[in-house]
Protein backbone atom coordinates (compact mmCIF):
# COMPACT_ATOMS: atom_id res chain seq x y z
CA UNK A 1 0.00 0.00 0.00
CA UNK A 2 2.64 2.57 0.84
CA UNK A 3 4.90 1.59 -2.37
CA UNK A 4 1.13 2.63 -4.25
CA UNK A 5 1.15 6.02 -2.65
CA UNK A 6 4.46 6.69 -2.89
CA UNK A 7 4.59 6.18 -6.66
CA UNK A 8 1.64 8.11 -6.73
CA UNK A 9 3.31 10.86 -5.08
CA UNK A 10 5.78 10.38 -7.71
CA UNK A 11 4.00 10.80 -10.50
CA UNK A 12 1.83 14.01 -9.13
CA UNK A 13 5.12 15.71 -8.56
CA UNK A 14 6.43 15.35 -12.52
CA UNK A 15 6.44 18.32 -13.83
CA UNK A 16 3.56 18.27 -16.49
CA UNK A 17 4.22 19.53 -20.09
CA UNK A 18 4.58 23.59 -20.05
CA UNK A 19 5.40 25.83 -23.11
CA UNK A 20 5.52 29.96 -23.36
CA UNK A 21 4.88 31.42 -26.56
CA UNK A 22 6.31 35.18 -26.93
CA UNK A 23 6.41 37.38 -29.82
CA UNK A 24 2.87 36.11 -31.18
CA UNK A 25 1.44 37.62 -34.93
CA UNK A 26 -1.18 37.01 -36.79
CA UNK A 27 -2.64 38.54 -39.71
CA UNK A 28 -1.68 38.64 -43.92
CA UNK A 29 1.58 36.07 -44.66
CA UNK A 30 4.19 37.74 -47.14
CA UNK A 31 7.39 35.97 -48.76
CA UNK A 32 10.24 37.02 -50.14
CA UNK A 33 10.20 37.03 -54.29
CA UNK A 34 13.51 34.92 -54.18
CA UNK A 35 11.91 32.12 -52.70
CA UNK A 36 8.73 30.43 -54.57
CA UNK A 37 7.83 28.89 -50.87
CA UNK A 38 5.21 30.35 -48.72
CA UNK A 39 7.07 28.68 -45.78
CA UNK A 40 9.67 30.89 -45.94
CA UNK A 41 7.46 33.78 -45.22
CA UNK A 42 6.45 36.03 -42.53
CA UNK A 43 3.48 37.55 -40.79
CA UNK A 44 4.19 40.78 -43.07
CA UNK A 45 1.06 42.84 -41.73
CA UNK A 46 -0.92 41.82 -38.49
CA UNK A 47 -4.46 42.55 -38.88
CA UNK A 48 -7.32 40.43 -37.95
CA UNK A 49 -9.04 41.48 -41.06
CA UNK A 50 -8.69 39.36 -44.18
CA UNK A 51 -9.54 40.76 -47.53
CA UNK A 52 -9.85 37.79 -49.79
CA UNK A 53 -8.33 38.64 -53.43
CA UNK A 54 -7.00 36.97 -56.28
CA UNK A 55 -3.99 38.47 -55.95
CA UNK A 56 -1.77 34.66 -55.14
CA UNK A 57 -1.62 31.18 -55.91
CA UNK A 58 -2.07 28.40 -53.91
CA UNK A 59 -2.43 24.71 -54.93
CA UNK A 60 -6.09 23.13 -53.30
CA UNK A 61 -7.24 19.76 -54.15
CA UNK A 62 -4.72 19.33 -56.77
CA UNK A 63 -5.75 22.55 -58.76
CA UNK A 64 -3.56 25.76 -58.67
CA UNK A 65 -6.20 28.36 -57.60
CA UNK A 66 -6.71 32.19 -57.14
CA UNK A 67 -6.40 33.12 -53.10
CA UNK A 68 -5.22 35.29 -50.41
CA UNK A 69 -2.12 33.76 -47.70
CA UNK A 70 -2.95 35.06 -44.19
CA UNK A 71 -1.59 32.82 -41.10
CA UNK A 72 0.10 33.00 -37.51
CA UNK A 73 3.93 32.94 -36.32
CA UNK A 74 5.52 32.53 -32.82
CA UNK A 75 8.78 31.76 -30.75
CA UNK A 76 8.13 29.35 -28.55
CA UNK A 77 10.42 27.46 -26.09
CA UNK A 78 8.97 24.13 -24.06
CA UNK A 79 10.14 21.60 -21.26
CA UNK A 80 9.92 19.06 -23.38
CA UNK A 81 11.18 18.02 -27.48
CA UNK A 82 8.21 17.49 -30.07
CA UNK A 83 5.38 19.44 -27.82
CA UNK A 84 2.18 19.11 -29.27
CA UNK A 85 -0.35 21.31 -29.97
CA UNK A 86 -4.18 20.92 -30.23
CA UNK A 87 -5.90 23.64 -32.04
CA UNK A 88 -9.44 24.03 -32.88
CA UNK A 89 -10.87 26.07 -36.04
CA UNK A 90 -14.16 27.71 -35.52
CA UNK A 91 -15.90 29.57 -38.69
CA UNK A 92 -19.05 31.60 -38.96
CA UNK A 93 -20.00 29.81 -41.81
CA UNK A 94 -19.75 26.46 -43.63
CA UNK A 95 -16.15 25.54 -45.27
CA UNK A 96 -14.53 23.16 -47.18
CA UNK A 97 -10.99 22.62 -45.62
CA UNK A 98 -8.15 21.28 -47.74
CA UNK A 99 -4.95 21.38 -48.73
CA UNK A 100 -3.28 20.53 -51.78
CA UNK A 101 -3.69 17.26 -52.45
CA UNK A 102 -7.06 16.85 -51.02
CA UNK A 103 -10.23 18.56 -49.60
CA UNK A 104 -10.36 17.12 -46.06
CA UNK A 105 -14.43 17.51 -45.41
CA UNK A 106 -17.02 19.13 -46.99
CA UNK A 107 -19.48 22.29 -45.60
CA UNK A 108 -17.90 22.34 -42.21
CA UNK A 109 -18.10 24.57 -39.16
CA UNK A 110 -15.38 23.36 -37.00
CA UNK A 111 -12.27 21.87 -37.47
CA UNK A 112 -9.75 20.51 -35.29
CA UNK A 113 -5.66 20.48 -36.20
CA UNK A 114 -2.62 19.02 -34.28
CA UNK A 115 1.18 20.27 -34.85
CA UNK A 116 4.12 18.86 -32.94
CA UNK A 117 6.84 21.92 -32.86
CA UNK A 118 10.32 20.93 -33.26
CA UNK A 119 12.89 21.10 -30.74
CA UNK A 120 12.30 22.36 -27.45
CA UNK A 121 12.35 26.01 -28.57
CA UNK A 122 11.73 27.45 -31.71
CA UNK A 123 10.16 29.60 -34.01
CA UNK A 124 6.73 28.23 -35.37
CA UNK A 125 5.20 29.98 -39.14
CA UNK A 126 1.67 28.79 -40.13
CA UNK A 127 1.11 29.89 -43.66
CA UNK A 128 -2.91 29.45 -44.34
CA UNK A 129 -4.85 30.30 -47.32
CA UNK A 130 -8.50 30.57 -48.67
CA UNK A 131 -8.95 30.53 -52.13
CA UNK A 132 -10.78 33.41 -54.00
CA UNK A 133 -14.68 33.58 -54.59
CA UNK A 134 -17.30 35.42 -55.45
CA UNK A 135 -20.23 35.54 -52.64
CA UNK A 136 -23.61 36.77 -51.92
CA UNK A 137 -23.93 39.42 -49.51
CA UNK A 138 -25.32 37.46 -46.08
CA UNK A 139 -21.98 35.30 -46.69
CA UNK A 140 -19.29 37.99 -47.67
CA UNK A 141 -18.33 38.18 -44.48
CA UNK A 142 -16.82 35.48 -42.21
CA UNK A 143 -15.10 35.21 -38.89
CA UNK A 144 -13.01 32.43 -37.71
CA UNK A 145 -11.25 31.30 -34.47
CA UNK A 146 -8.34 29.30 -34.49
CA UNK A 147 -8.00 28.42 -30.53
CA UNK A 148 -4.48 26.12 -29.56
CA UNK A 149 -4.12 24.51 -26.10
CA UNK A 150 -2.02 22.08 -24.94
CA UNK A 151 -2.91 19.84 -21.85
CA UNK A 152 -6.19 22.13 -20.47
CA UNK A 153 -3.81 25.31 -21.34
CA UNK A 154 -4.87 27.50 -24.17
CA UNK A 155 -1.69 28.98 -25.56
CA UNK A 156 -3.48 31.82 -27.99
CA UNK A 157 -6.46 32.24 -30.05
CA UNK A 158 -5.89 34.26 -33.32
CA UNK A 159 -9.48 35.77 -34.94
CA UNK A 160 -9.70 36.77 -38.47
CA UNK A 161 -12.78 38.36 -40.31
CA UNK A 162 -12.45 37.03 -43.59
CA UNK A 163 -13.97 39.77 -46.67
CA UNK A 164 -15.12 37.87 -49.49
CA UNK A 165 -16.52 40.08 -52.71
CA UNK A 166 -19.64 40.03 -53.43
CA UNK A 167 -20.80 39.01 -56.71
CA UNK A 168 -22.31 41.99 -59.08
CA UNK A 169 -25.93 41.54 -60.11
Amino acid sequence: MRLAIASLLILASSPAAAIEIANFKSGLVCSSPKSARVADGWICHETQDILVTDQSRCVYDGATKRCTWFGFEFDYTANEIGTKLQCQVETSHPTSPGNPSKVLAKDVTSQSHEFELEGANGHFFNPMYYVFAMTTPDRAKQAETFTCKTGNKVLFQAKFNLHFPEAAE
